[in-house]
Order: C-alpha cells, then sequence, then structure tokens
C-alpha cells in the first residue's frame, strides 16, 4: 500500500519543477488548498500527482505556464537602498524575477532587453531626464502595460513632479515600505493577467 501511495505523490522540489515555479510557491499554493498534500511522520510534504496534474492544466489554459516570470526592475543608486528593497520584495512576489541595476543607464540597457512589467525608480538619477524617460516609456507601451513606481523622499518632490508625470506613473514614499509596494504590484498582476 506504501509503495502504490508513493508512486502517486512527489516531493515539493519535483511539483515546482513540473509547474515551472519556485519550491516556495509550491509550498504556498499547498498552504492556500490549491495543491492536495500532508506531511510525512519525518516532516516531509508529499503532494498528490492528481492535484499537481490538475492545477498544471489550470495553469496552461491560463497561460500561467511556460512563460517566463514576471520581471521586476529596481533602479536606485544608493547600493544599500537597492539591495534592501530587492531582499524586501523577493519573499513577498516569489512568481517575480526582482532585478536591480545601480544606474539609470544600466536601467534603460535592462528595459531594451526586455522590457520589465514593472518599473521601480528614484526620483533622482543621475544623468537622466526622469519626467522624459517615463513619458516616453508610457507612451511606446500603449500596447503593454507597465507599471512604473517613482520613489519621492518627501511631499514637496511629489508635488513638484505629479503634474509632469503621466496620468499611469504611481509615486511612493521614501523609506519603502515592502508589504505595500509588493501589495500594488500583486494588484497590478493579477489586472494585467487578465488583460493579456
Amino acid at each position: 500500500m506504501t509503495e502504490t501511495k508513493t508512486s502517486r505523490t512527489c516531493s515539493t522540489r519535483e511539483a515546482a519543477q513540473q509547474l515551472g515555479v519556485s519550491v516556495r510557491t509550491t509550498q504556498q499554493w499547498v498552504e492556500e488548498g490549491r495543491l492536495s498534500a500532508w506531511k510525512t511522520p519525518g516532516g516531509h510534504r508529499r503532494i498528490l500527482v492528481e492535484s499537481v496534474t490538475r492545477l498544471l492544466g489550470e495553469l496552461r489554459c491560463s497561460g500561467g505556464v511556460g512563460a517566463e516570470p514576471f520581471q521586476i526592475l529596481v533602479v536606485r543608486e544608493n547600493e544599500s537602498d537597492r539591495r534592501a528593497l530587492q531582499a524586501a520584495l523577493a519573499p513577498l512576489l516569489s512568481d517575480c524575477q526582482v532585478a536591480v541595476a545601480e544606474d539609470g543607464f544600466e536601467g534603460l540597457i535592462r528595459i531594451g532587453q526586455r522590457a520589465p512589467e514593472v518599473l521601480i525608480i528614484d526620483l533622482v538619477v543621475t544623468g537622466l531626464d526622469l519626467v522624459r524617460l517615463l513619458r516616453t516609456l508610457t507612451a511606446a507601451g500603449r500596447g503593454r502595460a507597465m507599471l512604473i513606481v517613482v520613489l519621492v523622499a518627501s511631499d514637496a518632490d511629489r508635488m513638484g513632479l505629479r503634474s509632469r508625470l503621466p496620468d499611469e506613473v504611481v509615486m511612493m514614499s521614501t523609506p519603502v515600505d515592502g508589504a505595500e509596494l509588493a501589495a500594488l504590484v500583486r494588484v497590478f498582476l493579477r489586472n494585467w493577467r487578465r488583460h493579456d
């Protein structure tokens, strides 16, 4: 009986590989009830292969499998701020790839290589006309939305910038609340999936 039961189950890592997601995402899906699983006496999680197959079919129908992970690009010149934001977002957005750029030029190269679904950028980036850049990005992306979040340090910065930026651009105060930013990204990506 144990042999039959084992042959119809798989580990979290095996399920993650079949689904094309991270182990953490697979664990979250078990906790949410999207995958059926239990823990062995040794504390190892076993997932029913039938539930993996079912979810894989659902994801294929919705276009969620085989696609690249959502890309988030953080452009911040201060290294500790950049790394802290990346570290805060990565575990909260486990189905996304959070990349960083240390300056505007590296950010432009990354955007040119593969436009991210989400761009998070400081108000002041050396060598860039931020307003012109954001107007160009929003105009060029009419067929494919990009969430752009500008990080501002003060209300004065916010007031001076609002009328010059496209309406689609979101401003967020620093220091950044990682959970609040992750929630904003999550809502955008959920809507993005529906309209893609």
